[in-house]
Protein backbone atom coordinates (compact mmCIF):
# COMPACT_ATOMS: atom_id res chain seq x y z
CA UNK A 1 0.00 0.00 0.00
CA UNK A 2 1.25 3.30 -1.11
CA UNK A 3 1.27 6.24 0.88
CA UNK A 4 0.25 9.63 -0.17
CA UNK A 5 3.67 11.35 -0.92
CA UNK A 6 4.36 8.10 -2.93
CA UNK A 7 0.88 7.95 -4.81
CA UNK A 8 1.67 11.77 -5.73
CA UNK A 9 4.86 10.75 -7.16
CA UNK A 10 3.19 7.92 -9.09
CA UNK A 11 0.38 9.86 -10.45
CA UNK A 12 3.01 12.53 -11.74
CA UNK A 13 5.04 9.49 -13.49
CA UNK A 14 2.41 8.39 -15.18
CA UNK A 15 1.19 10.87 -16.35
CA UNK A 16 4.64 12.01 -18.08
CA UNK A 17 5.62 8.37 -18.89
CA UNK A 18 2.78 7.04 -20.91
CA UNK A 19 4.51 3.79 -22.41
CA UNK A 20 7.50 1.63 -21.73
CA UNK A 21 10.18 4.08 -22.73
CA UNK A 22 12.78 5.66 -20.42
CA UNK A 23 12.15 9.40 -19.46
CA UNK A 24 14.50 11.52 -17.84
CA UNK A 25 12.82 13.52 -15.09
CA UNK A 26 14.66 16.61 -13.56
CA UNK A 27 13.88 15.97 -9.66
CA UNK A 28 12.90 19.36 -8.99
CA UNK A 29 10.02 18.81 -11.44
CA UNK A 30 9.01 16.51 -9.78
CA UNK A 31 9.96 17.70 -6.33
CA UNK A 32 7.99 20.88 -7.31
CA UNK A 33 5.02 18.61 -8.17
CA UNK A 34 4.58 16.71 -4.64
CA UNK A 35 5.48 20.02 -3.01
CA UNK A 36 2.06 21.96 -3.85
CA UNK A 37 0.46 19.36 -1.40
CA UNK A 38 3.61 18.28 0.55
CA UNK A 39 6.47 19.39 1.83
CA UNK A 40 9.38 17.43 0.33
CA UNK A 41 13.25 17.11 0.08
CA UNK A 42 15.16 15.77 -2.73
CA UNK A 43 16.62 12.91 0.18
CA UNK A 44 12.78 12.29 1.02
CA UNK A 45 12.41 11.84 -2.92
CA UNK A 46 15.51 9.40 -3.32
CA UNK A 47 13.64 7.35 -0.31
CA UNK A 48 10.27 7.11 -2.41
CA UNK A 49 11.81 6.57 -5.61
CA UNK A 50 13.95 3.51 -3.78
CA UNK A 51 10.43 2.37 -2.39
CA UNK A 52 8.36 2.55 -5.52
CA UNK A 53 11.68 0.37 -7.09
CA UNK A 54 11.16 -2.06 -4.14
CA UNK A 55 7.62 -2.54 -4.81
CA UNK A 56 7.99 -2.99 -8.16
CA UNK A 57 6.14 -0.33 -9.58
CA UNK A 58 9.39 1.38 -11.95
CA UNK A 59 13.32 1.24 -12.68
CA UNK A 60 15.14 3.89 -12.08
CA UNK A 61 18.80 5.58 -12.12
CA UNK A 62 20.32 8.96 -10.89
CA UNK A 63 22.25 10.87 -13.35
CA UNK A 64 23.61 14.17 -12.39
CA UNK A 65 23.69 17.33 -15.05
CA UNK A 66 24.64 20.96 -15.01
CA UNK A 67 21.33 21.65 -14.43
CA UNK A 68 20.96 19.47 -11.44
CA UNK A 69 20.20 16.06 -10.50
CA UNK A 70 17.61 13.72 -13.49
CA UNK A 71 15.67 10.32 -12.71
CA UNK A 72 16.45 8.50 -15.57
CA UNK A 73 12.69 6.50 -15.33
CA UNK A 74 11.51 3.15 -16.79
CA UNK A 75 7.94 1.90 -15.54
CA UNK A 76 7.39 -0.96 -14.96
CA UNK A 77 3.95 -3.21 -15.61
CA UNK A 78 2.25 -2.25 -12.38
CA UNK A 79 2.96 1.21 -12.54
CA UNK A 80 1.17 1.70 -16.22
CA UNK A 81 -1.75 0.54 -14.66
CA UNK A 82 -1.42 3.05 -11.10
CA UNK A 83 -4.24 5.41 -12.92
CA UNK A 84 -6.68 2.19 -13.85
CA UNK A 85 -5.80 0.57 -9.89
CA UNK A 86 -6.48 3.94 -8.02
CA UNK A 87 -9.83 3.99 -10.35
CA UNK A 88 -11.19 0.78 -9.54
CA UNK A 89 -10.26 1.57 -6.26
CA UNK A 90 -11.88 4.08 -6.02
CA UNK A 91 -15.02 2.77 -7.09
CA UNK A 92 -14.62 0.26 -5.42
CA UNK A 93 -14.87 2.05 -1.96
CA UNK A 94 -17.97 4.12 -3.37
CA UNK A 95 -19.40 0.69 -4.12
CA UNK A 96 -19.25 -0.06 -0.60
CA UNK A 97 -20.28 3.05 0.70
CA UNK A 98 -23.70 3.03 -1.64
CA UNK A 99 -24.19 -0.93 -0.34
CA UNK A 100 -24.20 -0.16 3.04
CA UNK A 101 -26.56 2.72 2.89
CA UNK A 102 -28.78 0.72 0.77
CA UNK A 103 -28.49 -2.27 3.79
CA UNK A 104 -29.18 0.72 6.29
CA UNK A 105 -32.41 1.61 4.73
CA UNK A 106 -33.46 -1.75 3.52
CA UNK A 107 -33.30 -2.75 7.55
CA UNK A 108 -34.83 0.60 8.88
CA UNK A 109 -38.29 -0.11 6.04
CA UNK A 110 -37.92 -4.16 7.19
CA UNK A 111 -37.63 -3.10 10.91
CA UNK A 112 -40.70 -0.61 10.62
CA UNK A 113 -43.09 -3.21 8.87
CA UNK A 114 -42.25 -5.71 11.08
CA UNK A 115 -42.96 -3.21 13.73
CA UNK A 116 -46.32 -2.65 11.96
CA UNK A 117 -47.21 -6.18 11.34
CA UNK A 118 -46.74 -7.04 14.94
CA UNK A 119 -48.29 -4.29 16.83
CA UNK A 120 -51.88 -4.13 15.00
Amino acid sequence: MLDKKEKLVMLYLSSVCLDKKTYLILTSDLAEFVSKKYVISIAELNDIMISLCKDNYLDFVVSNSKKGYYYCVNLKNKGLTFKKDQKKEKQAFWGMILRTLLLTVLSFVLGLLLKIIFKG
